[in-house]
């Protein structure tokens, strides 16, 4: 009977320590160094608050204004995040928690939108407060020298009934510091 128990009890140590050794050696995963050169920022263009109710949408375009020939630029597309953010700073999220946004490769002469429909959102209150931003990242590295970008954006509530705009805001331009000449 004690040696039954004793076979016992050595196969549960046994079956332990294998589980705690597989354990320790699967369980330890690498790290990995972060990467010491940040991420290249572009020029993030914030409108100011507008409002939409019932039967509005509200739309940013954004166009690269760009032509074919234009040598102030490397060639490439443009990467663009168009985001509605709301009277917190907050992102717009739909019914389903996900952010509302649209990411854009945009080539020379091309343009994209994004909406944000206020019957979409569940009843709740009469008017929605929001903020449209628009982050435009050029081809190449990122030089103070070039001039301002080469995307235009623009918001404009549209009546969701006829679809006529009820509004539209230009861009602000974006302003960037030009380095002094440099004298031989």
């Amino acid at each position: 009977m004690k040696t039954k128990r004793r076979i016992v009890t050595s196969l549960a140590l046994v079956a332990l320590a294998a589980l705690v050794s597989l354990g320790i050696f699967r369980g330890t995963q690498r790290a990995h160094a972060q990467d010491q050169t940040p991420p290249p920022i572009g020029d993030r263009i914030s409108f100011g608050m507008v409002g939409i109710t019932q039967g509005q949408t509200a739309r940013i375009n954004v166009a690269n204004v760009l032509t074919a020939n234009d040598t102030n630029y490397p060639p490439g597309p443009t990467r663009v995040v168009l985001t509605f953010l709301n009277s917190d700073g907050q992102l717009f999220r739909n019914r389903d928690g996900n952010p509302i946004r649209r990411v854009a490769m945009l080539e020379r002469g091309q343009a994209t939108f994004l909406d944000l429909n206020f019957d979409e959102f569940p009843p709740g209150p009469t008017r929605i407060h929001l903020r449209a931003v628009v982050t435009a990242l050029p081809p190449g590295p990122i030089d103070n020298a070039l001039p301002p970008g080469p995307i235009v954006p623009t918001v404009e509530v549209i009546n969701n009934a006829n679809g006529r705009t009820v509004f539209a805001l230009s861009g602000p331009p974006t302003i960037r510091q030009i380095p002094p000449p440099v004298n031989d």
